[in-house]
């Protein structure tokens, strides 16, 4: 049977497309569900293992069919008695992406994997047996942290290991501090680090436990309630990281800890020079170790590691910006300055790249310096008071307005203080005839009492108006560009006529309207020097038209480096019949983006042709999603600017209820050069 088995996947995979070998054989490929429930155990035992999965995973038989139940006992056995590491690794990474068949296997599934796991660490396990158990290990992981098992079984296998870890083999040994690590970063076992400690003692295994150890000091530093905590925690974790890049020297992931450390640290120095050398440190470790990592198998448990070092990198690189405005005795440019602060405080309020969700971390470097500035300066708190008064993107904004009415309740609750312990003046001003003038301006703003919001205040005063700042909602950063905030707001009134825009589902799909909006920007401002190579589908070559797959990863790898990072998924099969492009998972709603690419006509009505196959990936979730085009008709006269390529289309089809709201982005290619852009004809 199984050699009849084999002849036939050979024949199936000689006139198999492509994608067809991709998917891999379906059970009709095969002679039928009934020639493969028969051959299972022969499969289960042999390199064609991860085909068994395939087959088990997508059978969609009822759970009393007695071939689906042969199906899934050849599994379960695989997964306890297969012996080859090879085949097991690679069915092992196939289970993975079956999250219906790993629910059905249940408790008999994670038997069978500690099976594989305690064999693994036996002080006699062969090298291949000590390393199909780490590979059970890092499975018996992912199903915990994805909730298809418990990890109270996982947690008891580790946490006995201490005593006995110096007799682990090799291949098990230096595959667990890794495990370890992100077993404590998602569950949050202390007597975990004990295991990373005896892991550490084991030369080869030496750098990876000490980079967990550091992991979890930082972790500690941004689960702190204050400064008092976070600093000493901030501390270990630099040291420690250190340690590793001294122990290995192409650690380029302990670097970036590093480097984002310093950068956290150094914010608020008078001097900016740290800071800016810190950054330059962290960007050029994250690229050499995405550079290290790109072709190779990153297991979807580990991915969050990955992105977490683009998450520091956009935190410390946001610091920069604010650097110099928290610093500069004037604001040339006052509403940029405002901005780059808005921005950094957000950032500190906002920044999560880490799972236990505690205490409010950075934020406790970052916040009181860039509050300090409007606090300590009249006259930026009156330029902050300015802009919220008649900046139109902030006028309508409410956590813009709630940053206004904290700030003001806490000057108001220290003037009320102040006058209650201070005696009073015996006349003059104490500001002196330099000052004074800055009473006329904060008083034109309906402040108060002028005179001591600009002296400093006492301790017990500055403790009271912090905490009133820490116990109130604060503002959402805002980009700085009015127009595009306008054209966000336009977009956003037009969405609203939806029944499903609610907070659940029009708040997510605000995020990526802004972040889609963002990247248009960017991209309609790159240039050949900067772009590079990955923009090169934007520019004219008098080649081959460039495909839209380019868009399609220039488009992906921006919101995987911004605040979407971890709710991303390229081209999921079975979304409307079909396969997205880049589908965007939140909590309550999930969103698809259709990339496409127009040669003939990007009119509005042109491009309005493709956005029936955006609308069907919306028939089973919320009623939005996102068309981007890359235009390949431009003019020589030039495209149309950005706030005319992004609109609104309602797509309904009969016999449905309401329509659902496609957001068309058009992406200009083949964009001349400035100076080779005609002038138009005057319009009559």
């Amino acid at each position: 049977m199984k050699e009849l088995l084999a002849a036939t996947l050979q024949t199936w995979a000689q006139q198999a497309s492509p994608e067809q070998l991709r998917a891999g054989p379906g059970a009709a490929d095969l002679g039928g569900r009934s020639v493969v429930a028969a051959a299972a155990d022969d499969l289960a035992s042999s390199p064609l293992f991860a085909y068994l999965i395939d087959l088990a995973g997508t059978d969609e038989a009822g759970p009393s069919d007695p071939q689906r139940a042969q199906l899934d006992q050849a599994v379960l056995r695989g997964i306890a008695e297969h012996d080859r590491y090879t085949s097991y690794t690679s069915a092992v990474s196939r289970l993975l992406t079956y999250p219906t068949l790993t629910k059905r296997l249940g408790r008999a599934l994670e038997s069978a994997l500690q099976k594989r796991a305690e064999a693994g660490i036996d002080a006699h396990a062969t090298p291949a047996v000590a390393a199909i158990g780490a590979t059970a290990t890092e499975a018996w992981l992912h199903l915990c942290t994805t909730g298809v098992l418990r990890e109270h079984r996982l947690l008891g296998f580790l946490t006995d290991l201490p005593d006995s870890i110096a007799d682990v083999a090799l291949e098990m040994a230096t595959r667990l501090p890794r495990i370890v690590g992100l077993v404590h970063e998602h569950f949050h076992d202390d007597d975990l680090l004990m295991l990373l400690q005896r892991l550490a003692d084991i030369p080869e295994a030496e750098a990876d436990a000490g980079f967990e150890l550091a992991l979890a000091d930082l972790r500690r530093a941004l689960d702190a309630d204050n400064q008092d905590e976070l600093i000493p925690a901030l501390a270990r974790a630099r040291s420690g990281f250190a340690a590793v890049e001294a122990c290995d020297e192409a650690r380029h992931d302990a670097q970036a800890y590093a480097a984002a450390i310093d950068a956290i640290m150094a914010f608020g120095w008078s001097d900016p020079t740290p800071l800016h050398d810190a950054v330059t440190r962290l960007e050029a470790a994250v690229h050499q170790h995405r550079a290290w990592l790109s072709g190779g198998y990153q297991p979807p448990w580990n991915w969050a590691r990955v992105h977490a070092e683009t998450a520091w990198l956009q935190l410390s690189m946001t610091l920069t910006a604010a650097a110099e405005p928290l610093h500069d005795a004037c604001w040339y440019h006052p509403s940029q300055a405002l901005a780059a602060l808005l921005d950094a405080y957000q950032a500190g309020r906002s920044f999560a790249a880490h799972t236990n969700g505690g205490g409010p971390g950075v934020e406790v470097l970052i916040q009181p310096a860039i509050e300090g500035t409007f606090l300590r300066d009249a006259n930026r708190l009156a330029l902050l008071d300015r802009a919220l008064a008649h900046d139109p993107s902030l006028a309508d904004d409410d956590a813009a307005q709630q940053l206004h009415t904290a700030i003001h309740a806490a000057i108001t609750t220290r003037n009320t203080a102040s006058r209650a312990t201070t005696p009073p003046s015996t006349g003059g001003d104490r500001l002196g005839k330099d000052l004074s003038r800055l009473t006329a301006v904060l008083h034109h703003f309906g402040i108060e009492d002028a005179a001591s919001l600009v002296k400093r205040a006492p301790p017990h005063l500055q403790e009271v108006m912090e905490s009133l700042l820490w116990n109130d909602e604060i503002a959402q950063a805002e980009t700085g560009n009015v127009k595009v905030e306008r054209k966000l707001q336009e977009l956003q009134r037009e969405l609203a006529g939806s029944p499903d825009w609610s907070g659940p589902m029009g708040g997510p799909f605000t995020i990526l309207l802004r972040q889609t909006m963002l990247f248009l920007s960017s991209r309609y401002n790159i240039g050949a020097t900067m772009g590079g190579q990955r923009t090169a589908y934007l520019r004219s070559s008098g080649g081959t038209a460039p495909l839209e797959k380019p868009l399609h990863q220039d488009y992906f790898e921006w919101l995987s480096q911004g605040p979407l990072y971890n709710t991303l998924q390229a081209e999921p099969i079975n979304r409307g019949r079909g396969r997205a492009d880049v589908l965007v998972r939140f909590r309550n709603a999930s969103f698809c983006v259709e990339c496409k690419r127009e040669q003939d006509d990007a009119t509005r009505d042109g491009l309005r042709t493709y956005a029936g196959q955006a609308a069907v990936y919306t028939d089973t979730d919320a009623a939005f999603g996102i068309l981007l085009a890359l235009d390949l008709t431009t003019p020589t006269s030039g495209s149309p600017d950005l706030f005319s390529s992004i609109w609104v289309e309602r797509v309904q089809r009969e016999r449905e209820d309401d329509p659902r709201y496609i957001v068309i982005a058009r992406l200009p290619g083949n964009k001349p050069h400035p100076s080779a852009t005609t002038t138009p004809p005057r319009r009559p």
